[in-house]
C-alpha cells in the first residue's frame, strides 16, 4: 500500500500547468493586427502622397508643364500607388492567416508569409528606389537645369543624400521591427506546437 501513497505522491508533484494559450494567442493577435495596421497606413500615406504630387503637377504654370517634369512626377505618383498596392497586399495577406487553426497550421501560415514576404524585399524595395531615383533625377534636372550647376549639384546631393538615409537607415531599422515582430509571433507559435504536442 506505500507503494501505491508514493506513487500518488509522485503524481501529484508531477503534474504540470495547462499551457496558457489564452495569453499566447492574445499577443499574436495583437501583433497580427498592428502588422496589419501598419501596412494599410503606410499604404494610405503612399496614396495621399501620390495624389498629392499629382495635384501638384496640374497646379504648375505652363513653363514647368513640359513633358519630362510631367512624366517623371507620373512616374513618382505610379511608383507611389504601386508601392501602396504591394502594401495592401501584405496586409490582405495577413488577414488571411487563421488564428483559429491548430497552432501547427497557423504556425505555417505564418512561416509561409514570412518566406512570402523575404522573396518580396529582394525585389521590391530595391525596384521601388531605382524608380524614384531616376524620375526624381529627371526632375530636378529639368527643374534646376537653369540655375548655377553647384546650386543644381547642391539639390541632387541633398535629395540623394536623403535618400540613401531613408533606404539604408530608416528602411532596414523598420524591416528590423517588423521581423522582431514576425519572430515574436513565430516563436510563440513554436512554443504552442510543442505544448499542444
Amino acid at each position: 500500500m506505500d507503494n501505491f501513497n508514493e506513487l500518488h505522491d509522485v503524481w501529484k508533484q508531477a503534474k504540470t500547468p495547462a499551457p496558457n494559450r489564452k495569453n499566447n494567442l492574445s499577443q499574436i493577435k495583437t501583433n497580427k493586427m498592428k502588422l496589419k495596421q501598419k501596412e494599410i497606413k503606410h499604404a494610405s500615406v503612399l496614396i495621399f502622397t501620390g495624389i498629392f504630387i499629382l495635384g501638384l503637377m496640374l497646379s504648375f504654370d505652363g513653363k514647368l508643364q513640359t513633358l519630362p517634369i510631367m512624366s517623371a512626377m507620373i512616374i513618382i505618383s505610379l511608383a507611389c500607388f504601386l508601392q501602396a498596392a504591394v502594401m495592401f497586399f501584405n496586409a490582405r495577406k495577413i488577414s488571411q492567416i487563421d488564428d483559429s487553426n491548430t497552432p501547427a497550421v497557423h504556425l505555417q501560415q505564418w512561416l509561409d508569409f514570412r518566406e512570402f514576404q523575404k522573396k518580396q524585399r529582394r525585389w521590391n524595395m530595391p525596384v521601388y528606389y531605382i524608380l524614384l531615383s531616376v524620375s526624381l533625377a529627371v526632375y530636378l534636372y529639368e527643374l534646376l537645369k537653369a540655375v548655377e550647376f553647384w546650386k543644381m549639384s547642391l539639390a541632387f546631393v541633398l535629395t540623394y543624400s536623403w535618400m540613401l538615409i531613408a533606404y539604408f537607415y530608416f528602411g532596414k531599422r523598420e524591416l528590423k521591427k517588423q521581423d522582431a515582430k514576425m519572430d515574436g509571433i513565430i516563436a510563440e507559435l513554436k512554443e504552442l506546437e510543442t505544448q499542444f504536442q
